[in-house]
């Protein structure tokens, strides 16, 4: 029977075709038939011979994520946010509870928008026994750069008026950074720019690592704050319409995450700053902090997988399935 390492990677070859048929035998029901067109419809799927042994919650339901997904429309006029710092226990896999620090209760916290040019002021409190403070990527006033502790019960007010158009992550910046990052003070600002970009189907997915026990790695891995969601619970796009993805990479303790789309190639802008392409590809190679958004169009319905090309991450959580319909 072949590893899941050789099946993600296509090597399965060395353990001889009759082996693999077996193993796509048992598959079958996934791959074939009235499954298949379930999960096409973004139904709730199983593995089948690809996944892994890191399982999402099975009590969070195929809209659980939602709000950490699709982000919410693009916004004319300033906008103002107050952002809670709390700590609480987070399942981010199944029997796999974090003591995380939050923006908002979830990690990652919420998806913030806003116009280039626009003011953006987010008042920061921190209900936690730890300091911590709120740092945005992307060009602003250095007095608003968030380096500052807010103390234990403090409250902070950042104004920005951030640049350039693009995808900017937030997050916690105090020392040590891998524990503020790692136990989940991060989210997405997206920066919209005056002219509109073309209308799409806009998904979010930002990829953190989860080190439940302590040790400085990370065990799992997961898109959006759940190791294995999106192998249970599929993206949903149509075919035919345009697709927006902002992909951000927030994994800590690993030099390099690179997000790879089986079956489809992607326009890739760098950052999500410029209206002309930086190249055109299947995989986008992401160190710590670095985001991509990438554009295509799905011509065809079916179920396409996508992945980090590091199999630790891959098999730990982060592989996950679009259905396209």
């Amino acid at each position: 029977m072949p590893t899941r390492r050789e099946l993600l990677w296509g090597v399965a070859g060395a353990v001889g075709a009759a082996a693999l048929g077996r193993v796509w035998s048992e598959a079958a029901p996934v791959f074939r038939g009235a499954s298949a067109r379930r999960a096409a419809a973004g139904e709730s799927i199983v593995h089948g011979p690809y996944g892994h042994g890191v399982e999402a919650p099975t009590s969070l339901g195929p809209a659980a994520l939602d709000a950490a997904t699709t982000p919410p429309p693009p916004v004319r006029g300033p906008v103002a946010r107050t952002l809670t710092i709390t700590q609480r226990p987070v399942t981010v896999a199944q029997a796999v509870t974090l003591d995380a620090w939050t923006f908002d209760g979830a990690i990652p916290g919420p998806i913030l928008r806003v116009t280039e040019g626009e003011t953006l002021t987010l008042t920061v409190r921190n209900l936690t026994g730890h300091p911590h403070n709120l740092h945005t990527h992307g060009a602003h006033a250095p007095a608003q750069d968030g380096w500052e502790p807010i103390p234990p019960g403090g409250e902070r007010t950042y104004t920005l008026t951030p640049r350039p158009a693009g995808i900017h992550p937030y997050h916690c910046d105090l020392m040590p950074g891998a524990q503020h990052l790692g136990r989940g003070l991060y989210g997405l600002l997206i920066v919209d720019p005056v002219v509109p970009r073309p209308a799409a189907q806009e998904r979010v997915l930002l990829l953190g690592g989860f080190d439940a026990d302590g040790d400085g790695r990370s065990e799992s891995f997961g898109w959006n704050g759940v190791a294995g969601f999106y192998a249970r619970h599929p993206l949903r796009l149509r075919s035919g319409a345009p697709v927006r993805l902002y992909v951000v990479n927030l994994v800590v303790d690993e030099p390099v995450a690179t997000f790879h789309l089986h079956g489809r190639t992607f326009d890739v802008y760098r950052s999500g700053t410029g209206r002309t392409p930086d190249e055109h590809t299947d995989v986008v190679p992401l160190t710590l902090g670095e985001r991509a958004m990438l554009e295509l169009t799905f011509d065809a319905p079916g179920r396409y997988m996508f992945h980090p090309h590091q199999a630790r991450m891959a098999e730990h959580g982060a592989m996950g399935w679009i259905a396209v319909g």
